[in-house]
């Protein structure tokens, strides 16, 4: 089975570019995408969602160049858990998953 996931959204922080142990680059962003609903009472609500993206290879290091906070970018790939639980934040709201 095939997984494939389409985010649209912001940067909400630059990107920040690695290399591995073996020499490939990795670029990891930090996107925000927003849904905009009304509620029960009608009134109008935003929601944000974050998800931390990571590009690897040949298309890490434009990523890394091309891209700052604030832009708006179209990712497709696949969603990934945290192989951990996220404990909760008081107040904040955290990242729950990796988009590869």
């Amino acid at each position: 089975m095939f997984q494939t996931t389409i985010l649209i959204g912001n940067l909400g922080k630059e990107p920040e570019m690695r290399y591995t142990s073996t020499g490939q680059p990795v670029t990891t962003l930090s996107v925000a995408t927003n849904r905009r609903y009304n509620d029960a009472n009608g009134q109008s609500m935003n929601e944000t969602t974050w998800f931390r993206v990571s590009v690897w290879g040949k298309q890490a290091e434009p990523c890394n160049q091309y891209l700052h906070k604030g832009s708006r970018v179209v990712v497709e790939g696949r969603l990934t858990p945290d192989p951990e639980p996220v404990a909760p934040y008081l107040g904040k709201q955290r990242e729950s998953g990796c988009f590869v």
